[in-house]
């Protein structure tokens, strides 16, 4: 029996597709929160996917892993980052983990790629293919469009915009072309994809390839319902306000809806089904998918839930492209750096696996401990074990790491617990941290590096 393990189970896509597997396979299904499973052939574990281990821990004995993640919201109460730099930390643990266990299958559910210029909720998801195609192992990527389907966050949003608006303002990128897909019909060549070798190495489209614009949806929902909502075109692209519109009207969230909105402004036009998808499936038409479903019930969507950690840190900072430095020496380069970025206050000391940071050279503001792994060399991370600015000696580490063979380069802090108020934290050492490691990133891009830099032990 072949072992399947889905992260992002417990979401939209991964609940239905937990209903399609084939009790054939053995499941499980990772979530933040541990669950009792009702099925035989189906385990759930919790996992942080922000920790490696964890995450290796959770994928060992998987021959097939589905990556169904996209993050939207912060899990720690302060959190410094954008969720493109999450998303490619997140897919890195991933895909670092299903290479530590042998995994022989990646399959992972993007979005469709316009033509064109991309937004950053579309860009995000080619950086995770990135990720996952420079580990090595097989992967299959399925480039959904619009998922339509009750419960889904974007045909929620249009659901509703169609419901409970008399009357409509269409700017211009409701005019653009867009792409969708049943949700049964994706489901179905999900499950196809497991463990079939045609499918391996393969990035493939998952449309019906219809080509309709925004206002086509929404007026086909309206027409459906017995809505007879009035639409006019205006001559306007301003997002902002659509933004606005969209949040409200579509009862939504609106960090969910601005990602969503900067994405309609993509040209998806002439954009087909993969012939090695579509001789399986009988692509449903949306016309077709209004009728299999219920759409009269309005739905209030919502982000994830934020989840609730005491005054935990996380920041993630994307420092450059294309280093050819291993994190290692990143790592030290930035020790060399810091001293002079910060004259006369900060003064940092390196006693053999050991970094202080002293204020004025005399107060210890944060003591770190190097932490060899000689497995990861494109990770060089330091516990955090003392200092005046924490308030644990277990807890929190600081990391810098290269992804997809050095393409990206991030920087980290990750579960670090503060010793100063939260309010006095948030407005001193937190934007201190953001604008250092800024500045290192700028110093990586604009300064030729030397080709041979110590490395850390040396």
């Amino acid at each position: 029996m072949k072992n399947i393990t889905i992260a992002g189970a417990s979401g939209y896509i991964g609940r239905n597709l937990l209903r399609h597997i084939p009790e054939s396979y053995s499941v499980k299904a990772l979530s933040r929160k541990n669950k009792v499973s009702e099925h035989d052939h189906l385990t759930w574990a919790a996992v942080d996917l922000f920790s490696f281990q964890s995450t290796s821990n959770a994928l060992i004995n998987t021959d097939i892993a589905i990556y169904l993640v996209h993050s939207m919201l912060p899990s720690t109460r302060l959190f410094q980052g954008s969720f493109h730099d999450t998303d490619l930390m997140l897919a890195d643990n991933f895909a670092k983990a299903c290479k530590d266990n042998g995994v022989k299958q990646i399959i992972y559910l993007s979005g469709i790629v316009p033509h064109g210029e991309l937004s950053k909720h579309l860009e995000s998801r080619k950086e995770v293919e990135d990720v996952f195609i420079s580990s090595g192992i097989p992967c299959t990527i399925l480039r959904a469009g619009l998922v339509v389907g009750n419960g889904g966050s974007s045909f929620e949003i249009l659901k509703n915009l169609a419901i409970n608006l008399p009357a409509m303002l269409l700017p211009e990128w409701t005019r653009s072309k867009t792409q969708v897909i049943y949700l049964d019909d994706m489901i179905s060549i999900l499950t196809l994809s497991i463990n079939a070798p045609k499918y391996f190495n393969q990035t493939l489209n998952i449309t019906n390839g219809e080509n309709l614009k925004y206002d086509d949806l929404i007026r086909y929902t309206a027409e459906h319902v017995g809505k007879k909502t009035i639409l006019i075109p205006v001559p306007i692209n301003y997002t902002s306000f659509s933004k606005l519109w969209v949040t409200i009207f579509g009862q939504s969230n609106y960090q969910l809806v601005s990602p969503l909105v900067d994405s309609l402004l993509c040209d998806f036009s002439k954009i087909y089904p993969d012939d090695l998808v579509k001789d399986n499936i009988k692509y449903t038409s949306y016309k077709e998918m209004l009728k299999k479903i219920d759409i009269k019930k309005v739905k209030k969507t919502k982000a994830p839930n934020k989840i609730n950690k005491k005054n935990n840190v996380r920041s993630i900072q994307r420092l450059a492209t294309d280093i050819k430095l291993s994190a290692h020496e990143i790592a030290d380069e930035y020790l060399r750096w810091l001293p002079s970025a910060i004259p006369f206050m900060v003064k940092v000391k390196k006693e053999k696996d050991f970094i202080i940071f002293y204020l004025l050279g005399l107060l210890p503001l944060l003591k770190l401990q190097y932490i060899p792994d000689t497995k990861m060399k494109d990770r060089a991370k330091f516990h955090v074990i003392g200092g005046l600015l924490t308030k644990t000696k277990n807890t929190g580490w600081l990391e810098f790491r290269t992804v997809a063979n050095s393409k990206y380069l991030l920087a980290s802090i990750n579960e670090f617990i503060p010793s100063l108020p939260w309010y006095l934290y948030k407005h001193t050492q937190a934007p201190v941290h953001k604008y250092v490691m800024n500045k290192f990133g700028k110093y990586l891009a604009s300064k030729a590096i030397r080709d041979n830099p110590t490395p850390f032990d040396a």
